[in-house]
């Protein structure tokens, strides 16, 4: 008989054990293990597979305050530049002068971040010229969202000067 109590108990502690595991399991699997590069890598997927409205849920309240705006916005910049299909990430930013665009535009929203994280992309835009990107991501929060997307077209003529300016403006409409 005293085998059955000691093995009833090894099952209660193991089942308590079990619980707890599972339990800090869970915890970590909802906010501890998804880094930001792993919500940039999701957002450059939703982003090559043109679920926008995927992409726009992933920003943080304070950057995309409209969901919905946000989605059109980076499906304009899609509609106008192509490219997204050839996103791949890259080391640094080019050097020079470059016009910047942000999605969504920021209102002078302070930001209450004090840790980021930025990943830089290149792509090749539909009229065969190069556009960057730069995401900034949350990096003291329990789950990473992004701050904001930058898009960068390389200015150092006065024709890509006029090219980065017309699809600022066609992307903003």
């Amino acid at each position: 008989m005293n085998t059955g109590i000691s093995h009833m108990k090894f099952n209660f502690v193991s089942l308590g054990a079990l619980v707890v595991c599972a339990s800090i399991a869970s915890h970590a699997a909802a906010y501890g293990d998804v880094s930001p590069g792993m919500v940039a890598d999701k957002f450059v997927d939703a982003l090559q597979h043109q679920r926008f409205k995927d992409a726009a849920a992933m920003f943080a309240p304070e950057a995309a305050q409209n969901a919905r705006k946000t989605e059109r916005a980076l499906k304009r910049v899609d509609d106008s530049l192509g490219g997204f299909s050839t996103i791949h990430p890259v080391a640094t930013l080019p050097d020079g002068k470059s016009i910047k665009l942000e999605v969504p535009v920021q209102k002078n929203t302070p930001f209450k971040v004090q840790k980021f994280v930025q990943v830089r992309y290149a792509s090749t835009a539909s009229d065969g010229q190069p556009v960057f990107y730069e995401l900034n991501l949350t990096a003291d929060s329990m789950a990473p969202k992004v701050m904001s997307f930058r898009l960068h077209f390389p200015a150092p003529d006065a024709q890509s000067t006029k090219r980065a300016n017309q699809l600022v403006t066609v992307i903003n409409r």
